[in-house]
């Protein structure tokens, strides 16, 4: 989550290019680590469980949001062509050619909710058919971007284009699961740790020239750099290097700084869904303070550095403030009951 606040931050320079070679794909793999088939009795019940899990949030999270980018337009005097699309894009729920300019990484949600629903299907047959049928998936999103020409794939709904070409990531981490599981992954690299040293490192060196060759690439634009295999590849090499990092992290002795990281993570939902509105105040106020452009902001270093702390505070302090909220909204309607 980290990584997406400063991918969202500093647009230019290696990092950026380094963040958006595996970032996203990550996500994806993330939330692939974590499926089970086995949870769910029926379809039907899946499927209402990630209607509430991401979808109603989603709506939540995109007017809130959109009320907050309203008013701060109208208070700033920001030109806007209407302050009523971008709620209705809300439906549309595109990363593309100026969708949800409220909150344009909401995106992902509901681009994961149609590989979830694809990934639950798939998830009936045998890994060497899911794996073709992932490959091809990957080939007809990237084709259908890149070589059709008579309508623009990068603006369908609920950035299909995206989900065709991010389920095998989603797949990775399933198969991940099931044939190697959470336990035995950890137990692993708690006891190889120089092994465990020589795939980050060499993984990383991977993803830094890959990331260099590929320029910045961007899933949520269905833009996958100057070369798609490179970019599969590398985001391949950044997933292998960041997990070990995260299984090496989560094994060092508890103090309140590995506290914050843990709920920082488990509350990566609220910070994806909030940090982007908050990244805009924080910026505009960096560069007024300044007396920079916001395009400095996030092409410099240091003001970028600045602006990814004051946003990573902000966050941390709104979702502490939403989950308090929730929490006696929750015991108040109990009590009532």
């Amino acid at each position: 989550m980290f990584t997406i606040i400063w991918g969202h931050i500093m647009y230019a320079g290696v990092s950026n290019a380094i963040v958006y070679a595996f970032h996203i794909p990550l996500f994806f793999f993330l939330s692939g680590l974590v499926f089970s088939r086995d949870r769910y009795a029926s379809f039907h019940e899946f499927l209402l469980r990630r209607i509430k899990g991401l979808l109603v949030p989603y709506v939540v999270y995109s007017f809130i949001t959109w009320v907050i980018w309203a008013v701060f337009a109208y208070v700033s005097n920001t030109h806007v062509d209407s302050y009523w699309k971008p709620l209705l894009q809300t439906i549309i729920a595109q990363g593309s050619d100026g969708y949800l300019v409220h909150n344009v990484p909401l995106w992902f949600v509901t681009c994961l909710f149609l590989v979830e629903i694809a990934y639950f299907f798939l998830s009936r047959l045998k890994d060497w058919i899911v794996i073709v049928l992932c490959i091809l998936s990957a080939i007809l999103g990237f084709v259908l971007v890149n070589y059709v020409d008579f309508f623009d794939f990068t603006t369908l709904p609920w950035s299909v284009e995206v989900a065709l070409m991010a389920i095998p990531f989603y797949a990775l981490g399933n198969m991940t699961l099931k044939h190697i599981g959470h336990s035995k992954l950890m137990d692993w690299v708690k006891s190889h740790s120089l092994k465990t040293s020589i795939i980050v490192i060499a993984s990383s060196i991977v993803v830094y020239v890959g990331a260099r060759y590929n320029g910045s690439a961007s899933m949520g634009h269905a833009y996958l750099g100057e070369n798609p295999i490179v970019f599969y590849f590398t985001a391949f090499c950044g997933i292998v290097a960041f997990l070990c990092i995260c299984i090496i992290v989560s094994l060092l002795p508890e103090n309140d700084f590995m506290g914050y990281i843990k709920w920082f993570g488990k509350n990566s939902f609220r910070v994806m869904a909030i940090h982007n509105p908050i990244k805009g105040v924080v910026v505009l106020s960096v560069a007024k303070v300044f007396s920079v452009s916001s395009g400095t902001i996030n092409a410099n270093v240091g003001y970028a550095l600045l602006s990814f702390v004051l946003t990573a505070i902000a966050s941390t302090i709104a979702v502490w403030l939403i989950g308090w909220f929730l929490q006696k909204t929750l015991k108040r309607n109990s009590l009532l009951r």
